[in-house]
């Protein structure tokens, strides 16, 4: 009975510290934050010992250990979505930085040459993609907080 009140208040924890995770991150560092916070909750989650799911368990103890693995479980979910996304985000930004440095450095060359042209123009695509792929994720990130996304 103990362990599974120590998995409910584990998960409320979880949970609460889930709903406060950033929802649409819009800076490289709020996006980079995201994914260190759920690592470290996911990393806490993993190590939190389960109740020995061979004891014996009354009817109510059961039930209230179902609902607890039915919980673990969608945290556990969630978290590795989040992460996914976060970390694809932060990918995202870093190659945004180098493209908008290289960018910048070209143009600051003054250089007028095709192979610059070209390589201006390709940096452009790449950057047009990566605010596309970033808008995708961070509209689909508050769907991954929502409450709602606990109790599946």
């Amino acid at each position: 009975m103990e362990q599974i009140r120590e998995m409910e208040n584990m998960l409320e924890n979880a949970e609460h510290r889930i709903s406060r995770f950033v929802e649409k991150p819009s800076t490289r560092v709020q996006a980079c934050q995201l994914l260190a916070n759920a690592k470290a909750l996911q990393t806490e989650i993993a190590g939190f010992q389960i109740p020995d799911l061979e004891a014996e368990y009354s009817e109510s103890e059961g039930d209230r250990l179902d609902a607890a693995l039915d919980r673990y479980n969608n945290v556990r979910q969630q978290l590795a979505d989040v992460q996914a996304k976060a970390e694809t985000l932060c990918v995202c930004w870093d190659k945004l930085d180098q493209d908008v440095t290289e960018l910048t450095k070209l143009l600051s060359s003054g250089g007028g040459s095709r192979m610059t042209i070209e390589k201006l123009e390709q940096s452009i695509t790449q950057l047009r993609d990566m605010f596309t792929v970033r808008r995708n994720i961070i509209e689909d990130l508050p769907s991954s907080l929502a409450p709602g996304a606990l109790e599946m």
